[in-house]
């Protein structure tokens, strides 16, 4: 697991198909829906594809990247691709 994806990433709108993804450094992952449910399993990559095994079947990602951004007042995001849908997390201010 690369260590830029460990951790939590929130599903940014009504395009993202979970409302939370979480990466362990180990390989493991959660995907979090707003109802409450959770899956968990494993997270595999594989340069920049992922697949995330979970109940219900893999889940295939063609492309993955992060990429930082400046939101301004001190404020820094990372936003996680998957495939285009965005998922962010703050890492520097507030």
């Amino acid at each position: 697991m690369p260590g830029e994806l460990v951790g939590e990433w929130d599903g940014d709108g009504t395009a993202a198909r979970f409302d939370k993804i979480r990466f362990s450094s180990g390989g493991d992952v959660s995907l979090i829906y707003n109802n409450g449910l959770v899956l968990e399993g494993s997270a595999v990559v594989e340069g920049t594809s992922m697949t995330l095994y979970v109940p219900g079947g893999p889940i295939p990602y063609e492309y993955w990247s992060i990429e930082e951004f400046d939101a301004g007042y001190g404020y820094t995001f990372e936003n996680l691709r998957l495939d285009g849908i965005s998922y962010v997390r703050q890492i520097a201010g507030g």
